[in-house]
């Protein structure tokens, strides 16, 4: 026999019970089944059983917690009735959700939110790197790298050397290839400036306007 089980004084068998009898003998012998009433649930249907008591003091309505909450007359459904912005399925949603959700659209799953939010819908759409991906990039790349002699134009790195677009590449299409709109920089200073363009806007555009000029100490040497 295992610790915590006991053996029903009625019956013999083993339980896992605090008291002296097994539920099976308890109720055969303890509780009045003729006060026990079967009804159907007042919101599902279902046929369940209830005692007496609760029938009079206008309980025993509902067979489960769950049907009891739905089907309560004093209990308002705060739900909102919403439309998914990528399928069109109507969906329920509590208002805490709408209240804490960032713009107009309203999804029933994951899987409407991801293909919703691609391209233009995404808050980090750029134009896409197919624009990116062109001949006329790679000139403009090796012609600002070549102005800047490989040199980042904020700490002078001549490491991992990148080509960023001072007015946003996104917003200013005709001056995308201009030279004058791009600066070399090192990943570093590039992650420092990027997504605050208009901030930096005017620095960037004072080193531009600098020329560089490289020294070799050993041929002055």
């Amino acid at each position: 026999m295992q610790r915590n089980h006991k053996i029903c004084s009625v019956c013999g068998g083993l339980m896992h019970r605090q008291s002296k009898t097994c539920r099976t003998c308890y109720t055969n012998n303890k509780i009045k089944l003729g006060k026990y009433i079967y009804k159907k649930c007042e919101y599902c249907g279902e046929s369940f059983r209830t005692h007496q008591s609760q029938i009079n003091v206008n309980q025993g309505k509902y067979c489960s917690i769950i049907c009891a909450r739905k089907g309560s007359p004093t209990r308002k459904r705060t739900r909102a009735i919403v439309q998914c912005s990528q399928c069109g399925a109507i969906v329920e949603r509590h208002q805490s959700e709408t209240k804490r959700r960032k713009g107009n659209n309203n999804f029933c799953s994951t899987k409407c939110w991801y293909e919703y939010n691609q391209r233009e819908n995404h808050s980090n759409w750029q134009g896409g790197q197919s624009e990116r991906m062109t001949h006329e990039y790679t000139r403009w790349r090796k012609d600002v790298i070549k102005r800047d002699r490989g040199f980042c134009r904020l700490c002078h790195s001549t490491t991992k050397i990148e080509v960023h677009h001072i007015k946003k590449f996104s917003q200013y299409p005709d001056i995308r290839w201009d030279i004058s709109n791009g600066i070399s920089l090192c990943e570093d200073c590039h992650k420092l400036v990027t997504n605050s363009e208009e901030y930096y806007e005017a620095h960037l555009q004072f080193f531009v306007g600098l020329q560089v000029v490289v020294f070799d100490f050993e041929e002055a040497a």
